[in-house]
């Protein structure tokens, strides 16, 4: 007999553009900045269990003893959490489970570059594959599928591509740009799409592929305009007095 798949993991990556995130904004907005040490442990708790924890009368009392904070201020950081969408409200509240959509897409996302069996099927947020079955990874076959877009218009489209986190974090490290950047991007790409009669896609994939490759064109004008600009600023006008006296 095998091993048991270990389910907790050793690390998870830390977003640059970490607080960008307009969830991570309005947590510290209303909790204060010390808010972002207890949702930081939240997060080594969950991860280092797999992707979900249960909240019980133990954990506020570790996470007092581990911050230095009251309970009832982290109890407060937990309510605001749920209240912006950083955990799942409905899995807390029927559970008492903390999780997100976010947190377990990264939980896979890892363990598909550890090539380590893991899947997510108890309080999953994830989408179901046209099987059924939650998407999840084996030691041989990773199944990702993306969702058929056959009953999707063009603006659900945009919002599943809004919604996907992980998806997001990639371009952000890939074009240099924000969060909330890019989800203007898309806003723009809807437009493009419509006026050149595109008003679906295959499915996701092909959607993201797309928006990646025109967002790179887009980017390209950009720094290709700037730069002529540049070289048009540094021309003398042929009507222009030519000084040679001052210096270099």
């Amino acid at each position: 007999m095998g091993r048991a798949i270990k389910q907790g993991l050793e690390y998870f990556p830390f977003d640059i553009d970490f607080f960008q995130d307009i969830k991570i904004r309005k947590l510290i907005r209303y909790q204060g900045g010390k808010a972002i040490t207890v949702y930081t442990l939240l997060l080594c708790i969950i991860y280092r269990d797999g992707y979900y924890t249960k909240w019980d009368e133990e954990l506020p009392f570790i996470i007092s003893e581990l911050s230095g904070y009251d309970e009832q201020y982290i109890q407060e950081v937990i309510n605001c959490c749920l209240t912006v969408g950083l955990f799942n409200k409905t899995l807390f509240e029927t559970n008492s489970i903390l999780t997100s959509k976010g947190i377990q897409e990264r939980y896979m996302n890892i363990n598909r570059t550890c090539k380590r069996g893991a899947s997510v099927s108890e309080f999953s947020c994830l989408e179901k594959d046209t099987e059924g079955v939650t998407t999840h990874i084996n030691k041989v076959n990773i199944i990702n599928k993306e969702p058929a877009l056959e009953a999707l218009t063009l603006d659900d489209e945009i919002n599943e591509l809004k919604s996907a986190e992980v998806w997001i974090d990639n371009l952000q490290a890939l074009h240099h740009m924000t969060a909330e950047e890019i989800r203007a991007k898309l806003d723009e790409f809807k437009l493009q799409c419509i006026a050149d009669g595109k008003m679906k896609h295959e499915d996701l994939s092909d959607a993201k592929k797309h928006f990646n490759n025109w967002l790179r064109i887009v980017s390209n004008d950009k720094d290709r305009a700037n730069s002529k600009a540049g070289r048009r600023g540094n021309i003398l006008k042929a009507d222009a007095k030519k000084t040679y006296s001052e210096t270099f």
